[in-house]
């Protein structure tokens, strides 16, 4: 169940494309949809609702529908990334969680640096995470519990400073007393033992990558 008090909002990119089910039920959970550049015609093509595109369109095979939808169109040239821009928009309508998709897959560049885009949603004290249908990947400090199926892969990556762990619960290999830093591969390719893993971090800031053995769409 989803907290109705929490506002969230939907960003959906030009990366590797998620189901069209598996699309349509992630936009119903939430109150505010976002297609950045190619992303919109991806939605209108599994049959969602665009609230607002965002970009500079150079991936759009079609620019006709932008006549159809709000949007606000940006120069190819510019200094910040269409992802971006769209989380600084999101953000400025006071949204409490930015889920994003479609965002995998591509450049290794465009990932870490929408990683990075992750981390500033973090700072600016919102939720922020990536869903895709086969993946899905969190940023916490302190805590964080998400529901897995058992034997997904977990893997935590140390995003600043040297990540000590409090406690754990649900993972094969127990983590409660161990440390980790950029350079180690400690806590690489975990799994998950039940329907939830729970993690705890007495300081540091981490990522968390759940990878789904068992995609629900196909």
């Amino acid at each position: 169940m989803y907290n109705i008090s929490v506002k969230r909002c939907l960003l959906v990119g030009n990366g590797m494309k998620n189901p069209p089910q598996f699309l349509r039920d992630l936009a119903k959970s939430v109150d505010f949809v976002i297609g950045i550049d190619a992303g919109a015609e991806t939605l209108l093509e599994s049959g969602v609702k665009v609230d607002l595109a965002i970009g500079d369109f150079d991936s759009l095979k079609n620019k006709e529908l932008l006549k159809r939808i709000n949007h606000l169109e940006y120069p190819k040239e510019k200094d910040y990334s269409d992802t971006e821009i769209a989380v600084t928009h999101a953000l400025s309508l006071g949204y409490d969680e930015i889920i994003l998709t479609n965002m995998l897959g591509g450049r290794t560049d465009h990932l870490l640096f929408n990683l990075s885009i992750l981390y500033r949603i973090f700072k600016e004290g919102k939720s922020g995470k990536f869903l895709e249908n086969k993946e899905e990947i969190y940023i916490f400090d302190k805590s964080i519990e998400i529901k897995t199926d058992i034997n997904d892969i977990v893997s935590i990556f140390p995003l600043l400073g040297k990540i000590l762990f409090k406690d754990s619960k649900g993972l094969y290999y127990p983590l409660k007393g161990k440390s980790v830093e950029l350079g180690e591969t400690l806590t690489l390719s975990n799994y998950a033992l039940s329907n939830s893993i729970y993690v705890e971090i007495e300081n540091g800031v981490a990522i968390l990558i759940l990878k789904r053995i068992r995609p629900k769409y196909s």
